[in-house]
């Protein structure tokens, strides 16, 4: 007798993987009237997963078959002849990605590049013995949080760093907050400490001296941090590895592709006769071009009616990944999978930009501006709450406002609770936001998700664009109670 994943009424079982963050996870789907009514992770993927992460089935359950998806389409004739440029996002295929540098070195992101995001296999991180994570996996690597629990219930020693407390953080056996503007110092601190065999800093004595001692220790590290100095911190993960054998894994919002980022060529997109958006550019352009940007031949590609689907004079609805046949490529998988579902109302980058060859190169390290930080700063990350979660009812009740959270000392100092309104300034804009006062912040640090201006999506929420563009630190110039 065979047993079945499911003990849900189905019809038929098809298998597919998941590209909702990088890890790639093999999926069954369990289908009845053309409708997915049960998923499960699949039992024979290469990382043991055998399981799937409730993000992993709101992106192939919920969200393909949600009202709120995008279903009417209002297509130009784009004239190829034309100056044109094209946004791409973090579930771009590597078809996609390929076909847009074919066409033009006009590649634009809020993805980082990093040409080598990993110096293990992934499926060697629970075999680690101590590892350092300074990143919050239950965004958008839901199951690296897996790998490394993994490895510390076989007893690796897990340091959490950074500038807020995670998932992770609650499970480390050692913990410490890291104000944004001290991180490249505290960085510095760790090289020190190998190279002289101490640290002022227990927290980084004690992850030199158990690296040393055991001889097998892993790194993990997102983008978000990588964005404040990256030829910095990638060079203090290249000595790391070189001197110490200390491996590393880049997590986050990465490409092997060579984009360019949106803060240093914001004039460049504005000048380009028509973009194509393929995601949600809109959502890191600054207040005073939006309209700009609004009166442009903008072409959006979107799963959902977001805000770029709304400014843009061109929309179209977006292929999930269940919907078309393609390939990935991350720090942590390179597969190819087929399309499970079909969807003739819905589009790739493939149906927009011809395959003609017309770029035969383009610049392999773009430039990569640093951010300097000193004194209070805003920290534009990630929760848990996912940039399209919000659209699933799986998702929707995780938390229904906004909030900008800081830490006791400094609501102390600003004479704020929680509850009441702080108005904060950087170069680019200003917002006013409720506060919630949280240990899990460090000083001077004002923290603000980055998921909620889509929120389900009738409240617009305070876009990454008003205070950051696609910058995750950014110094705050003054900030007030009112």
């Amino acid at each position: 007798m065979i047993e079945h994943f499911s003990s849900k009424n189905f019809e038929k079982e098809l298998i597919g993987y998941c590209i909702g963050c990088n890890c790639g996870c093999k999926f069954i789907a369990f289908v009845k009237d053309n409708k997915i009514v049960d998923v499960t992770g699949h039992p024979s993927d290469r990382l043991g997963m055998g399981s799937f992460c409730t993000k992993g089935i709101a992106l192939v359950q919920e969200l393909p078959f949600s009202e709120f998806r995008l279903k009417e389409s209002n297509k130009p004739n784009i004239d190829l002849n034309k100056d044109i440029g094209i946004y791409v996002d973090r579930f771009c295929t590597e078809e996609e990605l390929q076909r847009a540098f074919s066409f033009t070195e006009n590649v634009y992101s809020n993805m980082l590049y990093v040409e080598k995001p990993k110096t293990i296999e992934i499926e060697n991180i629970p075999d680690k013995k101590v590892i350092l994570n300074i990143s919050e996996p239950s965004y958008y690597d839901v199951m690296l949080s897996r790998w490394i629990i993994d490895a510390k219930q076989k007893g690796a020693k897990l340091f959490s760093a950074g500038a807020m407390f995670t998932n992770i953080t609650f499970k480390a056996n050692y913990k410490k907050l890291i104000p944004p503007s001290e991180f490249l110092s505290f960085l510095e601190n760790i090289k020190n400490a190998f190279e002289i065999g101490h640290s002022e800093d227990e927290f980084i004595n004690k992850f030199a001296l158990f690296s040393t001692k055991l001889s097998d220790a892993l790194i993990v590290i997102e983008d978000s941090y990588i964005k404040i100095d990256r030829d910095f911190v990638l060079e203090f993960l290249k000595y790391m590895k070189e001197k110490y054998n200390i491996d590393y894994v880049i997590t986050g919002n990465i490409t092997h592709w060579p984009v360019k980022n949106i803060k240093e060529h914001l004039k460049d997109i504005e000048n380009h006769e028509i973009v194509v958006n393929v995601g949600d550019m809109f959502r890191y352009i600054p207040d005073d071009k939006l309209e700009t940007f609004s009166k442009k031949d903008i072409l959006s590609l979107s799963h959902m009616a977001n805000m770029s689907v709304n400014l843009s004079k061109y929309y179209l609805p977006r292929k999930f990944f269940i919907e078309m046949d393609f390939t990935k490529k991350t720090a942590f998988l390179d597969v190819g999978a087929q399309a499970i579902f079909e969807n003739e109302n819905s589009y790739t980058l493939l149906d927009i930009i011809p395959n003609v060859g017309k770029n035969t190169s383009y610049t392999k390290s773009p430039k990569q501006e640093t951010t300097t930080l000193q004194g209070p700063t805003l920290f534009m990350g990630h929760s848990v709450v996912d940039d399209m979660g919000h659209y699933s009812r799986w998702l929707h009740e995780i938390e229904p406002n906004q909030y900008i959270y800081i830490n006791k000392s400094l609501a102390e100092s600003i004479n704020i609770t929680d509850g009441e309104l702080l108005e904060i300034t950087t170069e680019y804009g200003k917002a006013v936001l409720k506060v919630k006062i949280s240990a899990n912040i460090p000083d001077n640090t004002f923290f603000i998700s980055d998921g909620f201006d889509e929120y389900q999506p009738f409240y617009e929420g305070v876009r990454p664009g008003v205070f950051a563009i696609d910058k995750s630190f950014i110094p705050v110039i003054k900030y007030k109670k009112l």
